[in-house]
Protein backbone atom coordinates (compact mmCIF):
# COMPACT_ATOMS: atom_id res chain seq x y z
CA UNK A 1 0.00 0.00 0.00
CA UNK A 2 1.17 3.53 -0.27
CA UNK A 3 1.65 6.17 2.20
CA UNK A 4 -1.79 7.83 2.89
CA UNK A 5 -1.67 11.04 2.22
CA UNK A 6 -2.19 13.66 4.24
CA UNK A 7 -6.26 13.39 5.57
CA UNK A 8 -6.96 10.62 3.79
CA UNK A 9 -8.10 7.88 5.67
CA UNK A 10 -7.33 4.94 3.27
CA UNK A 11 -5.46 4.24 0.14
CA UNK A 12 -7.17 2.33 -2.68
CA UNK A 13 -5.32 1.28 -6.02
CA UNK A 14 -5.86 0.79 -9.66
CA UNK A 15 -4.42 1.41 -12.76
CA UNK A 16 -6.68 3.93 -14.59
CA UNK A 17 -8.34 6.58 -12.36
CA UNK A 18 -10.52 8.67 -14.60
CA UNK A 19 -11.83 11.91 -13.60
CA UNK A 20 -15.36 13.04 -14.81
CA UNK A 21 -18.34 10.88 -15.83
CA UNK A 22 -19.89 12.50 -18.58
CA UNK A 23 -19.93 10.75 -22.20
CA UNK A 24 -16.38 10.94 -22.25
CA UNK A 25 -15.27 9.68 -19.36
CA UNK A 26 -17.74 6.96 -19.48
CA UNK A 27 -16.56 5.80 -23.03
CA UNK A 28 -12.73 5.65 -21.75
CA UNK A 29 -14.02 3.09 -18.77
CA UNK A 30 -16.38 1.49 -21.38
CA UNK A 31 -13.67 1.30 -23.51
CA UNK A 32 -11.12 -0.39 -20.85
CA UNK A 33 -13.35 -2.53 -19.46
CA UNK A 34 -14.27 -3.73 -23.17
CA UNK A 35 -10.63 -4.65 -23.25
CA UNK A 36 -10.29 -6.16 -19.36
CA UNK A 37 -8.20 -3.69 -18.35
CA UNK A 38 -9.15 -2.33 -14.50
CA UNK A 39 -10.25 1.19 -14.36
CA UNK A 40 -11.83 3.17 -11.29
CA UNK A 41 -14.36 6.39 -12.66
CA UNK A 42 -15.36 9.34 -10.19
CA UNK A 43 -17.94 11.66 -10.95
CA UNK A 44 -19.40 14.33 -8.25
CA UNK A 45 -22.76 14.17 -9.85
CA UNK A 46 -24.77 11.30 -8.60
CA UNK A 47 -27.36 11.11 -11.84
CA UNK A 48 -27.44 12.23 -15.37
CA UNK A 49 -26.45 15.95 -16.45
CA UNK A 50 -29.11 17.86 -15.99
CA UNK A 51 -28.78 20.56 -18.68
CA UNK A 52 -27.97 18.84 -21.88
CA UNK A 53 -25.00 20.58 -23.56
CA UNK A 54 -24.10 17.74 -26.34
CA UNK A 55 -27.24 16.74 -28.61
CA UNK A 56 -25.80 15.15 -31.69
CA UNK A 57 -23.84 11.65 -31.82
CA UNK A 58 -21.93 11.65 -35.22
CA UNK A 59 -21.77 8.09 -37.22
CA UNK A 60 -17.79 7.74 -36.45
CA UNK A 61 -19.19 7.63 -32.41
CA UNK A 62 -21.93 5.16 -33.34
CA UNK A 63 -19.29 2.98 -35.08
CA UNK A 64 -17.45 2.93 -32.13
CA UNK A 65 -20.42 2.05 -29.86
CA UNK A 66 -21.29 -0.81 -32.63
CA UNK A 67 -18.46 -2.80 -31.37
CA UNK A 68 -19.78 -2.71 -28.12
CA UNK A 69 -23.39 -3.76 -29.13
CA UNK A 70 -25.33 -0.81 -27.18
CA UNK A 71 -26.52 1.38 -30.56
CA UNK A 72 -30.06 -0.27 -30.06
CA UNK A 73 -29.62 0.84 -26.78
CA UNK A 74 -28.89 4.27 -27.79
CA UNK A 75 -31.65 4.33 -30.39
CA UNK A 76 -34.02 3.82 -28.10
CA UNK A 77 -33.37 6.47 -26.21
CA UNK A 78 -32.96 9.01 -28.91
CA UNK A 79 -35.48 10.59 -30.78
CA UNK A 80 -38.20 8.55 -31.61
CA UNK A 81 -37.41 6.60 -34.48
CA UNK A 82 -40.20 7.63 -37.39
CA UNK A 83 -39.20 11.28 -37.05
CA UNK A 84 -37.07 12.42 -39.93
CA UNK A 85 -34.88 15.00 -38.88
CA UNK A 86 -35.69 18.16 -40.05
CA UNK A 87 -33.22 21.27 -39.85
CA UNK A 88 -35.55 24.69 -40.10
CA UNK A 89 -34.98 28.29 -40.66
CA UNK A 90 -37.90 30.49 -39.75
CA UNK A 91 -38.33 34.48 -39.04
CA UNK A 92 -40.24 32.86 -35.88
CA UNK A 93 -41.36 29.43 -35.57
CA UNK A 94 -45.30 30.57 -36.58
CA UNK A 95 -43.46 33.31 -38.92
CA UNK A 96 -42.32 32.67 -42.23
CA UNK A 97 -39.87 29.45 -43.23
CA UNK A 98 -37.15 30.59 -45.01
CA UNK A 99 -35.87 26.99 -45.37
CA UNK A 100 -35.27 23.19 -44.42
CA UNK A 101 -33.44 20.51 -44.43
CA UNK A 102 -34.40 16.99 -44.03
CA UNK A 103 -32.35 13.40 -43.19
CA UNK A 104 -32.80 10.74 -42.95
CA UNK A 105 -35.01 9.14 -39.57
CA UNK A 106 -33.40 6.51 -37.07
CA UNK A 107 -35.70 3.92 -39.00
CA UNK A 108 -34.83 4.78 -42.59
CA UNK A 109 -31.20 4.54 -41.19
CA UNK A 110 -31.84 1.27 -39.42
CA UNK A 111 -33.55 -0.36 -42.57
CA UNK A 112 -31.66 1.31 -45.33
CA UNK A 113 -34.24 0.92 -47.92
CA UNK A 114 -32.91 1.99 -51.78
CA UNK A 115 -35.15 5.04 -51.94
CA UNK A 116 -33.52 5.81 -48.93
CA UNK A 117 -30.02 5.30 -49.62
CA UNK A 118 -30.55 6.93 -53.35
CA UNK A 119 -31.72 10.53 -51.45
CA UNK A 120 -28.69 10.33 -48.98
CA UNK A 121 -25.66 9.76 -50.17
CA UNK A 122 -24.40 9.81 -46.46
CA UNK A 123 -25.21 6.44 -45.52
CA UNK A 124 -22.98 4.99 -48.65
CA UNK A 125 -19.73 5.95 -46.36
CA UNK A 126 -21.30 4.27 -43.06
CA UNK A 127 -23.76 2.16 -41.43
CA UNK A 128 -25.18 5.45 -39.35
CA UNK A 129 -26.25 8.87 -39.61
CA UNK A 130 -26.36 11.46 -37.25
CA UNK A 131 -28.41 10.64 -33.85
CA UNK A 132 -30.13 13.34 -32.21
CA UNK A 133 -30.25 11.93 -28.66
CA UNK A 134 -30.00 14.31 -25.48
CA UNK A 135 -26.67 14.09 -23.40
CA UNK A 136 -29.37 13.10 -20.48
CA UNK A 137 -30.60 10.99 -22.03
CA UNK A 138 -26.82 8.97 -23.74
CA UNK A 139 -25.31 9.28 -20.05
CA UNK A 140 -27.36 6.25 -18.95
CA UNK A 141 -26.95 4.09 -21.59
CA UNK A 142 -22.77 4.31 -21.38
CA UNK A 143 -23.11 4.22 -17.86
CA UNK A 144 -25.09 1.00 -17.69
CA UNK A 145 -22.63 -0.74 -20.56
CA UNK A 146 -19.39 0.90 -18.31
CA UNK A 147 -21.19 -0.78 -15.09
CA UNK A 148 -21.64 -3.87 -16.77
CA UNK A 149 -17.82 -4.67 -17.46
CA UNK A 150 -16.45 -6.61 -14.56
CA UNK A 151 -12.95 -4.54 -14.61
CA UNK A 152 -14.55 -0.98 -13.92
CA UNK A 153 -15.80 0.48 -10.70
CA UNK A 154 -18.25 3.71 -10.95
CA UNK A 155 -17.80 6.04 -7.93
CA UNK A 156 -21.04 8.15 -8.40
CA UNK A 157 -20.91 11.27 -5.79
CA UNK A 158 -17.09 11.55 -5.22
CA UNK A 159 -15.32 14.83 -5.85
CA UNK A 160 -11.64 14.41 -6.82
CA UNK A 161 -9.44 16.89 -5.12
CA UNK A 162 -5.94 17.41 -6.57
CA UNK A 163 -3.06 15.06 -7.26
CA UNK A 164 0.38 14.03 -6.95
CA UNK A 165 2.57 12.49 -9.77
CA UNK A 166 5.97 10.75 -9.30
CA UNK A 167 7.94 8.59 -11.98
CA UNK A 168 5.89 5.31 -10.59
CA UNK A 169 3.01 6.76 -10.66
CA UNK A 170 -0.10 9.11 -9.46
CA UNK A 171 -1.62 9.69 -5.82
CA UNK A 172 -5.10 11.28 -5.87
CA UNK A 173 -7.41 12.57 -3.19
CA UNK A 174 -11.13 12.15 -4.10
CA UNK A 175 -14.15 13.11 -1.32
CA UNK A 176 -17.18 11.94 -0.44
CA UNK A 177 -19.66 14.69 -1.06
CA UNK A 178 -22.02 13.12 1.13
CA UNK A 179 -20.13 11.77 4.18
CA UNK A 180 -16.29 14.45 3.40
CA UNK A 181 -14.73 11.08 3.60
CA UNK A 182 -11.31 11.41 2.07
CA UNK A 183 -9.79 9.02 -0.07
CA UNK A 184 -6.30 8.55 -1.70
CA UNK A 185 -6.41 6.76 -4.80
CA UNK A 186 -2.92 5.34 -6.19
CA UNK A 187 -3.05 4.62 -10.17
CA UNK A 188 -0.24 4.60 -12.72
CA UNK A 189 -2.19 6.62 -15.28
CA UNK A 190 -4.78 9.63 -14.08
CA UNK A 191 -7.45 10.57 -16.81
CA UNK A 192 -9.31 13.99 -17.16
CA UNK A 193 -12.46 13.96 -18.60
CA UNK A 194 -13.54 16.66 -16.20
CA UNK A 195 -14.68 19.11 -18.68
CA UNK A 196 -13.95 22.47 -19.51
CA UNK A 197 -12.78 24.09 -16.18
CA UNK A 198 -10.82 20.82 -15.87
CA UNK A 199 -9.06 21.14 -12.11
CA UNK A 200 -6.80 18.56 -13.22
CA UNK A 201 -5.87 20.90 -15.80
CA UNK A 202 -5.40 23.60 -14.16
CA UNK A 203 -3.22 22.32 -11.29
CA UNK A 204 -0.99 21.01 -14.17
CA UNK A 205 -0.86 24.85 -15.55
CA UNK A 206 -1.74 24.32 -19.10
CA UNK A 207 -3.44 27.12 -21.01
CA UNK A 208 -5.52 26.68 -24.03
CA UNK A 209 -4.93 28.24 -27.52
CA UNK A 210 -6.60 29.01 -30.33
CA UNK A 211 -9.07 31.88 -30.57
CA UNK A 212 -10.49 30.92 -27.08
CA UNK A 213 -14.13 32.93 -26.05
CA UNK A 214 -16.21 33.90 -29.20
CA UNK A 215 -19.91 35.67 -28.31
CA UNK A 216 -21.99 34.49 -25.93
CA UNK A 217 -25.28 32.74 -25.68
CA UNK A 218 -27.94 31.70 -23.09
CA UNK A 219 -29.94 28.35 -23.34
CA UNK A 220 -33.02 27.86 -21.59
CA UNK A 221 -33.50 24.19 -21.37
CA UNK A 222 -37.60 23.41 -20.98
CA UNK A 223 -40.37 21.55 -20.81
CA UNK A 224 -43.68 21.98 -22.62
CA UNK A 225 -46.73 19.71 -23.92
CA UNK A 226 -47.94 22.88 -25.86
CA UNK A 227 -44.30 23.68 -28.15
CA UNK A 228 -45.47 21.80 -30.60
CA UNK A 229 -48.74 22.76 -30.56
CA UNK A 230 -47.91 26.16 -31.49
CA UNK A 231 -45.88 26.69 -34.36
CA UNK A 232 -46.82 24.45 -37.92
CA UNK A 233 -42.92 23.02 -38.55
CA UNK A 234 -43.76 19.89 -37.36
CA UNK A 235 -41.06 17.89 -35.05
CA UNK A 236 -37.42 18.37 -35.88
CA UNK A 237 -34.16 18.81 -34.28
CA UNK A 238 -33.01 22.24 -35.12
CA UNK A 239 -34.93 25.15 -35.35
CA UNK A 240 -33.15 28.25 -35.90
CA UNK A 241 -34.75 31.70 -35.66
CA UNK A 242 -34.04 34.71 -37.59
CA UNK A 243 -36.24 37.13 -36.42
CA UNK A 244 -32.99 40.15 -35.24
CA UNK A 245 -35.11 40.72 -31.84
CA UNK A 246 -34.09 36.82 -30.66
CA UNK A 247 -31.62 35.27 -32.80
CA UNK A 248 -30.86 31.60 -32.09
CA UNK A 249 -31.58 27.83 -32.27
CA UNK A 250 -34.11 25.34 -30.77
CA UNK A 251 -32.89 21.90 -29.91
CA UNK A 252 -34.73 18.88 -30.08
CA UNK A 253 -33.76 16.90 -26.08
CA UNK A 254 -36.14 14.29 -26.65
CA UNK A 255 -38.39 15.34 -29.51
CA UNK A 256 -41.57 15.05 -27.27
CA UNK A 257 -41.42 17.60 -23.86
CA UNK A 258 -38.04 18.57 -23.56
CA UNK A 259 -36.29 21.07 -25.96
CA UNK A 260 -33.43 23.96 -25.15
CA UNK A 261 -33.49 27.23 -26.68
CA UNK A 262 -29.76 28.55 -27.64
CA UNK A 263 -30.24 32.31 -27.38
CA UNK A 264 -27.36 33.93 -29.53
CA UNK A 265 -25.81 37.46 -28.43
CA UNK A 266 -23.90 38.59 -31.57
CA UNK A 267 -22.75 41.45 -30.25
CA UNK A 268 -20.58 40.60 -27.49
CA UNK A 269 -20.61 43.45 -25.81
CA UNK A 270 -24.35 43.32 -24.46
CA UNK A 271 -25.21 41.76 -20.73
CA UNK A 272 -26.35 38.57 -21.22
CA UNK A 273 -27.72 38.18 -17.24
CA UNK A 274 -30.83 39.72 -17.33
CA UNK A 275 -33.52 37.74 -18.85
CA UNK A 276 -36.62 36.87 -18.86
CA UNK A 277 -37.39 33.50 -20.17
CA UNK A 278 -40.94 33.37 -20.93
CA UNK A 279 -40.42 36.64 -23.24
CA UNK A 280 -37.26 35.37 -25.14
CA UNK A 281 -39.12 32.21 -25.60
CA UNK A 282 -42.42 33.61 -26.95
CA UNK A 283 -40.48 36.43 -29.14
CA UNK A 284 -38.60 33.49 -30.68
CA UNK A 285 -42.06 30.80 -31.28
CA UNK A 286 -43.86 34.03 -31.94
CA UNK A 287 -46.54 33.97 -29.56
CA UNK A 288 -46.68 32.95 -26.12
CA UNK A 289 -46.99 28.96 -24.71
CA UNK A 290 -47.05 27.32 -21.57
CA UNK A 291 -43.60 25.71 -20.42
CA UNK A 292 -41.63 24.53 -16.74
CA UNK A 293 -38.42 26.18 -17.13
CA UNK A 294 -35.56 23.35 -16.48
CA UNK A 295 -32.67 25.42 -15.87
CA UNK A 296 -30.67 28.70 -17.63
CA UNK A 297 -26.83 28.61 -18.86
CA UNK A 298 -24.88 31.66 -19.37
CA UNK A 299 -21.97 30.03 -21.85
CA UNK A 300 -19.76 30.88 -24.42
CA UNK A 301 -18.71 29.86 -27.78
CA UNK A 302 -15.07 28.56 -28.34
CA UNK A 303 -12.44 27.71 -30.23
CA UNK A 304 -9.49 26.36 -28.02
CA UNK A 305 -7.13 23.89 -27.74
CA UNK A 306 -4.75 23.06 -24.77
CA UNK A 307 -1.47 23.52 -25.41
CA UNK A 308 -0.57 20.19 -23.76
CA UNK A 309 -2.56 17.04 -23.87
CA UNK A 310 -0.28 15.06 -21.29
CA UNK A 311 1.68 16.05 -17.88
CA UNK A 312 5.36 16.62 -17.62
CA UNK A 313 6.83 14.65 -15.01
CA UNK A 314 8.17 16.65 -11.72
CA UNK A 315 11.34 17.39 -11.23
CA UNK A 316 12.81 15.79 -14.32
CA UNK A 317 15.29 17.35 -16.49
CA UNK A 318 14.41 16.30 -19.52
CA UNK A 319 10.96 17.24 -19.79
CA UNK A 320 9.91 13.40 -19.00
CA UNK A 321 6.44 12.61 -20.14
CA UNK A 322 4.48 12.19 -17.40
CA UNK A 323 1.34 9.92 -16.21
CA UNK A 324 -1.83 12.62 -16.46
CA UNK A 325 -3.40 12.91 -19.70
CA UNK A 326 -6.22 15.67 -21.14
CA UNK A 327 -9.61 14.42 -23.25
CA UNK A 328 -12.70 15.82 -24.17
CA UNK A 329 -14.00 19.20 -22.91
CA UNK A 330 -10.72 19.47 -20.88
CA UNK A 331 -8.65 19.16 -23.84
CA UNK A 332 -10.40 21.72 -26.13
CA UNK A 333 -13.87 23.46 -26.17
CA UNK A 334 -15.62 23.72 -29.43
CA UNK A 335 -18.37 26.25 -30.33
CA UNK A 336 -21.54 23.74 -31.24
CA UNK A 337 -22.35 24.24 -34.63
CA UNK A 338 -21.65 21.23 -36.48
CA UNK A 339 -22.04 18.85 -33.15
CA UNK A 340 -18.29 17.79 -33.24
CA UNK A 341 -17.10 18.14 -29.68
CA UNK A 342 -18.45 15.60 -27.53
CA UNK A 343 -18.18 13.67 -30.84
CA UNK A 344 -14.03 14.81 -30.98
CA UNK A 345 -14.15 13.57 -27.12
CA UNK A 346 -15.53 10.46 -27.89
CA UNK A 347 -12.70 9.80 -30.05
CA UNK A 348 -9.87 10.82 -27.79
CA UNK A 349 -11.34 8.23 -25.14
CA UNK A 350 -11.33 5.68 -27.56
CA UNK A 351 -8.00 5.98 -28.90
CA UNK A 352 -6.80 6.58 -25.71
CA UNK A 353 -8.02 3.65 -24.18
CA UNK A 354 -7.02 0.91 -26.32
CA UNK A 355 -3.36 2.16 -25.52
CA UNK A 356 -3.20 2.44 -22.12
CA UNK A 357 -4.81 -1.05 -22.56
CA UNK A 358 -2.12 -1.96 -24.89
CA UNK A 359 0.46 -0.49 -22.11
CA UNK A 360 -0.52 -2.09 -19.32
CA UNK A 361 -1.04 -5.67 -20.85
CA UNK A 362 2.24 -5.59 -22.23
CA UNK A 363 2.79 -5.35 -25.28
CA UNK A 364 2.22 -1.56 -25.97
CA UNK A 365 5.68 0.14 -26.13
CA UNK A 366 6.43 4.25 -24.50
CA UNK A 367 5.52 5.44 -27.98
CA UNK A 368 1.95 4.78 -28.00
CA UNK A 369 1.55 6.62 -25.28
CA UNK A 370 3.02 9.97 -26.74
CA UNK A 371 1.37 9.12 -30.50
CA UNK A 372 -1.83 10.29 -28.40
CA UNK A 373 -1.28 13.78 -28.41
CA UNK A 374 0.18 13.67 -31.34
CA UNK A 375 -3.15 11.67 -33.28
CA UNK A 376 -5.72 13.28 -31.50
CA UNK A 377 -4.28 17.32 -30.27
CA UNK A 378 -4.19 17.59 -34.49
CA UNK A 379 -7.89 16.66 -34.97
CA UNK A 380 -9.29 18.68 -31.82
CA UNK A 381 -7.50 21.83 -34.19
CA UNK A 382 -9.05 20.92 -37.39
CA UNK A 383 -12.76 20.11 -35.85
CA UNK A 384 -12.95 22.83 -33.40
CA UNK A 385 -11.87 25.75 -36.48
CA UNK A 386 -14.47 23.97 -38.41
CA UNK A 387 -17.18 24.47 -35.78
CA UNK A 388 -15.91 28.02 -35.36
CA UNK A 389 -15.78 28.89 -38.97
CA UNK A 390 -19.86 27.29 -39.01
CA UNK A 391 -20.38 29.52 -36.45
CA UNK A 392 -18.81 32.56 -38.14
CA UNK A 393 -21.31 32.01 -41.49
CA UNK A 394 -24.70 31.59 -39.21
CA UNK A 395 -23.65 34.66 -37.39
CA UNK A 396 -22.73 36.18 -40.58
CA UNK A 397 -25.95 35.76 -42.02
CA UNK A 398 -28.21 36.36 -39.07
CA UNK A 399 -26.23 39.78 -38.67
CA UNK A 400 -26.85 40.45 -42.65
CA UNK A 401 -30.53 40.13 -41.57
CA UNK A 402 -33.07 42.87 -41.52
CA UNK A 403 -36.16 43.36 -39.27
CA UNK A 404 -38.02 43.91 -42.71
CA UNK A 405 -37.92 39.70 -43.19
CA UNK A 406 -40.76 39.91 -41.49
CA UNK A 407 -43.18 41.80 -43.40
CA UNK A 408 -46.01 40.34 -45.22
CA UNK A 409 -45.60 42.45 -48.66
CA UNK A 410 -43.11 42.03 -51.59
CA UNK A 411 -40.39 44.49 -49.85
CA UNK A 412 -40.57 41.76 -47.20
CA UNK A 413 -40.88 38.64 -49.66
CA UNK A 414 -38.17 39.82 -51.74
CA UNK A 415 -35.70 40.10 -48.12
CA UNK A 416 -36.72 36.94 -47.29
CA UNK A 417 -35.91 35.59 -51.06
CA UNK A 418 -32.23 37.43 -50.31
CA UNK A 419 -31.79 35.74 -46.92
CA UNK A 420 -32.73 32.03 -48.11
CA UNK A 421 -30.16 32.32 -50.65
CA UNK A 422 -27.64 33.01 -47.94
CA UNK A 423 -28.63 30.23 -46.12
CA UNK A 424 -28.35 27.58 -48.27
CA UNK A 425 -24.63 28.89 -48.50
CA UNK A 426 -24.76 28.66 -44.89
CA UNK A 427 -25.98 25.61 -44.44
CA UNK A 428 -23.78 23.41 -46.44
CA UNK A 429 -22.09 22.93 -42.77
CA UNK A 430 -24.79 20.42 -42.24
CA UNK A 431 -23.74 18.24 -44.36
CA UNK A 432 -20.86 17.12 -42.36
CA UNK A 433 -20.19 13.53 -43.04
CA UNK A 434 -16.81 13.86 -43.90
CA UNK A 435 -16.06 16.33 -40.27
CA UNK A 436 -17.19 13.04 -38.69
CA UNK A 437 -15.63 10.38 -40.86
CA UNK A 438 -12.91 11.78 -42.91
CA UNK A 439 -10.46 12.31 -40.59
CA UNK A 440 -7.05 10.84 -40.10
CA UNK A 441 -3.99 10.46 -38.59
CA UNK A 442 -1.17 12.15 -40.75
CA UNK A 443 2.38 12.07 -39.31
CA UNK A 444 1.47 10.06 -36.63
CA UNK A 445 5.04 8.33 -35.00
CA UNK A 446 3.02 4.78 -34.69
CA UNK A 447 2.15 4.55 -38.62
CA UNK A 448 3.82 3.73 -41.05
CA UNK A 449 3.53 5.98 -44.07
CA UNK A 450 3.35 4.33 -47.77
CA UNK A 451 4.70 8.11 -49.69
CA UNK A 452 1.42 7.77 -51.19
CA UNK A 453 -0.31 11.57 -52.16
CA UNK A 454 -3.20 12.17 -48.91
CA UNK A 455 -6.89 11.84 -50.15
CA UNK A 456 -8.97 15.21 -50.21
CA UNK A 457 -10.32 16.04 -46.50
CA UNK A 458 -13.61 17.72 -47.26
CA UNK A 459 -16.11 18.38 -44.16
CA UNK A 460 -18.84 18.02 -46.19
CA UNK A 461 -17.98 14.15 -47.78
CA UNK A 462 -16.10 10.96 -47.42
CA UNK A 463 -13.00 9.85 -49.90
CA UNK A 464 -13.24 5.98 -48.55
CA UNK A 465 -9.44 5.55 -48.17
CA UNK A 466 -7.03 3.33 -46.90
CA UNK A 467 -4.29 6.10 -46.84
CA UNK A 468 -2.18 5.12 -43.89
CA UNK A 469 -3.74 6.76 -40.39
CA UNK A 470 -7.25 6.69 -42.37
CA UNK A 471 -10.07 5.18 -40.63
CA UNK A 472 -10.29 1.85 -42.49
CA UNK A 473 -13.56 2.31 -45.17
CA UNK A 474 -16.84 0.66 -44.39
CA UNK A 475 -18.67 -1.80 -47.17
CA UNK A 476 -21.54 -4.56 -46.05
CA UNK A 477 -19.94 -8.06 -46.54
CA UNK A 478 -23.35 -9.80 -46.92
CA UNK A 479 -27.05 -9.77 -48.37
CA UNK A 480 -28.30 -7.84 -45.32
CA UNK A 481 -28.20 -3.79 -45.97
CA UNK A 482 -29.84 -2.48 -43.07
CA UNK A 483 -27.93 -1.15 -40.20
CA UNK A 484 -27.38 -4.54 -39.13
CA UNK A 485 -25.57 -6.65 -41.76
CA UNK A 486 -22.50 -7.16 -41.32
CA UNK A 487 -19.99 -4.74 -42.08
CA UNK A 488 -16.00 -4.69 -42.37
CA UNK A 489 -16.28 -2.26 -39.77
CA UNK A 490 -16.58 -5.24 -37.80
CA UNK A 491 -13.12 -6.83 -38.81
CA UNK A 492 -11.79 -4.63 -36.22
CA UNK A 493 -11.71 -3.98 -32.23
CA UNK A 494 -10.06 -6.19 -29.91
CA UNK A 495 -6.80 -6.55 -31.82
CA UNK A 496 -4.81 -5.90 -35.36
CA UNK A 497 -6.70 -6.70 -38.41
CA UNK A 498 -4.27 -7.51 -41.55
CA UNK A 499 -6.61 -7.52 -44.25
CA UNK A 500 -5.25 -9.22 -47.04
CA UNK A 501 -6.67 -10.43 -50.60
CA UNK A 502 -3.44 -12.58 -50.93
CA UNK A 503 -3.33 -14.25 -47.64
CA UNK A 504 -1.07 -17.18 -48.80
CA UNK A 505 1.51 -14.23 -48.99
CA UNK A 506 0.93 -12.31 -45.36
CA UNK A 507 2.14 -14.98 -43.29
CA UNK A 508 5.43 -13.35 -42.50
CA UNK A 509 4.09 -10.04 -41.26
CA UNK A 510 1.49 -11.81 -39.32
CA UNK A 511 4.56 -14.04 -37.87
CA UNK A 512 5.91 -10.88 -36.68
CA UNK A 513 2.81 -9.13 -35.12
CA UNK A 514 2.44 -12.49 -32.75
CA UNK A 515 6.07 -12.17 -31.93
CA UNK A 516 6.14 -8.87 -30.57
CA UNK A 517 3.10 -9.95 -28.54
CA UNK A 518 0.24 -8.09 -30.69
CA UNK A 519 -3.29 -9.60 -30.91
CA UNK A 520 -3.92 -10.20 -34.45
CA UNK A 521 -5.49 -11.93 -36.58
CA UNK A 522 -6.11 -12.11 -40.39
CA UNK A 523 -8.84 -11.46 -42.29
CA UNK A 524 -8.81 -12.75 -46.09
CA UNK A 525 -10.83 -10.34 -48.68
CA UNK A 526 -12.45 -12.88 -51.37
CA UNK A 527 -14.73 -10.51 -52.94
CA UNK A 528 -12.90 -8.47 -55.41
CA UNK A 529 -15.28 -5.13 -54.80
CA UNK A 530 -13.87 -5.17 -50.98
CA UNK A 531 -10.12 -5.66 -52.67
CA UNK A 532 -10.57 -2.83 -54.53
CA UNK A 533 -12.12 -0.69 -51.69
CA UNK A 534 -9.23 -1.77 -49.56
CA UNK A 535 -6.86 -0.30 -52.44
CA UNK A 536 -3.42 -2.42 -51.12
CA UNK A 537 -3.23 -6.01 -51.27
CA UNK A 538 -1.96 -6.09 -47.56
CA UNK A 539 -3.80 -3.57 -45.19
CA UNK A 540 -2.69 -3.75 -41.06
CA UNK A 541 -5.27 -1.92 -39.64
CA UNK A 542 -5.41 -0.85 -35.65
CA UNK A 543 -7.61 -1.56 -32.68
CA UNK A 544 -9.94 1.49 -33.28
CA UNK A 545 -10.15 0.67 -36.88
CA UNK A 546 -7.48 3.16 -38.51
CA UNK A 547 -4.69 2.05 -40.73
CA UNK A 548 -1.08 1.63 -39.79
CA UNK A 549 -0.14 0.14 -42.91
CA UNK A 550 -0.41 -0.76 -46.27
CA UNK A 551 1.10 -2.55 -48.94
CA UNK A 552 1.26 -4.53 -52.06
CA UNK A 553 3.77 -6.46 -51.04
CA UNK A 554 4.96 -7.18 -47.43
CA UNK A 555 7.96 -5.22 -45.94
CA UNK A 556 11.12 -6.32 -46.15
CA UNK A 557 11.76 -6.38 -42.07
CA UNK A 558 8.42 -6.67 -40.90
CA UNK A 559 9.63 -6.70 -37.20
CA UNK A 560 10.00 -3.16 -37.55
CA UNK A 561 6.74 -2.41 -38.82
CA UNK A 562 5.57 -4.50 -35.77
CA UNK A 563 7.79 -2.16 -33.71
CA UNK A 564 6.52 1.03 -34.68
CA UNK A 565 2.65 0.31 -34.42
CA UNK A 566 2.87 -0.49 -31.07
CA UNK A 567 4.80 1.71 -30.26
CA UNK A 568 8.51 0.57 -29.26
Amino acid sequence: MTECPDSATRVIETPVLIVGGGPVGLTLAGELGWRGTECLLVEERTGPVEHPKATLLGARSMEYFRRWGITDAIYSAALPADINYYITFSTRLTGHELHRITSPSIRETIERRPETLARYRELAWSPYYKTQIGQPALEPVLLDFARSQATVTIRSGWRFLDFREDETGVTSRIQDVATGEIVAVRSAYLCACDGGASRIRRQLGIRMNGRGRMRPNVSFYFESDEFLEVHDRGIGNLYFVFAPDCFGLFTAIDGRRRWSYQFYFLDSSRETRDLDAADVLARAVGRPFAFTLKGTQHWHHHQSVAKSWRSRLPMSDDGAQGRVFLAGDAAHLFAPTGGVGMNTGIGDAVDLGWKLDAVLSGWGGEMLLASYEAERKPIAIRNSVISANNSDKIDMVMDETPPEVEDDGARGQAIRERVRERIRWMARQFNSAGTHLGYRYADSPIIVGDGSPEPPDDPTQVVPSTWPGSRAPHAFTGRDRSVRGASTLDWFGHGFTLVSSAPQEAGPLQAALVERGLPAKMTPIADPSLATLFERRHVLVRPDGHVAWRGDTLPSHPTEVADVVRGA
